[in-house]
């Protein structure tokens, strides 16, 4: 068994899953490959952000997420738009009610760049941001927080083909999310066609693809998965 406090490489590889949200937070201090994400802070309170305050808190909210989260909503269509052809999808989006064509509508012009994992990166990621303020916290040793991401790692492998495709989930994603309170049709349809414009998606996109320091261009995405025990602090854990 690997000991992943010794091996930097895979340490690194785990930390590129959540290097999206660092992409987010640069100007804030964040950092692609420090395991408590900001280096030069103390602590974070995620109690207003996320409602956690302790150890089980930030538990239960990472296998939610993971497993219930946004991308929930649309993963059958973001499926199913890779599966039938287009006389079928048309078909099914039209047996559907007004409120969900619009996303439907969504899912179509963004399945082809996101792969049929949808927007499961912008949950994905996240989580792997939140195991390692975990550990800025104090509620996360790095071993915990190394295996939570372990498992969101598989996840992410499972889903997406590439850097590439990862980051479009995610970025298509956090469209999906800014849009989520506006409740009338039209604007629903502008908002879900326009977040994904704004400058800090941009930033993203440019830290990502075109900063020398962005951990794409060291870190290959297509590695070997190392299959890492649970720690026995986490033995209560019923998730794998």
């Amino acid at each position: 068994m690997v000991d992943l406090l010794m091996d930097q490489e895979y340490q690194r590889w785990l930390f590129t899953f959540s290097a999206p949200t660092a992409a987010l937070n640069l100007e804030y201090g964040a950092s692609y490959f420090a395991p408590n994400f900001f280096p030069e802070d103390s602590s974070i309170d995620l109690k207003e952000s996320w409602d956690i305050t302790s150890k089980q808190d930030l538990i239960a909210t990472v296998i939610r997420m993971v497993e219930e989260g946004h991308a929930d909503e649309l993963a059958y269509p973001y499926f199913l738009w890779h599966q039938i052809l287009p006389d079928s999808w048309q078909a099914f989006v039209n047996a559907q009610e007004e409120p969900r064509q619009i996303l439907l509508e969504f899912v179509a012009e963004t399945a082809g760049i996101c792969g049929s994992g949808g927007i499961q990166a912008w949950d994905l990621s996240r989580m792997g941001y939140l195991c390692r303020i975990g550990v800025l916290n104090g509620w996360f040793t790095e071993r915990e927080s190394l295996w939570f991401q372990s498992r969101i790692a598989s996840r992410a492998r499972h889903y997406y083909d590439s850097w590439q495709q990862y980051t479009n989930g995610f970025l298509t994603g956090r469209a999906f999310w800014l849009s989520l309170n506006e409740e009338r049709d039209r604007y629903k349809r502008y908002a879900l066609h326009n977040k994904g414009k704004l400058d800090t998606n941009v930033s993203v996109i440019r830290n990502l693809f075109t900063r020398p320091d962005s951990p794409y261009l060291s870190v290959a995405w297509d590695i070997e998965i190392i299959d890492i025990d649970k720690p026995e602090s986490l033995s209560e854990v019923d998730w794998s």
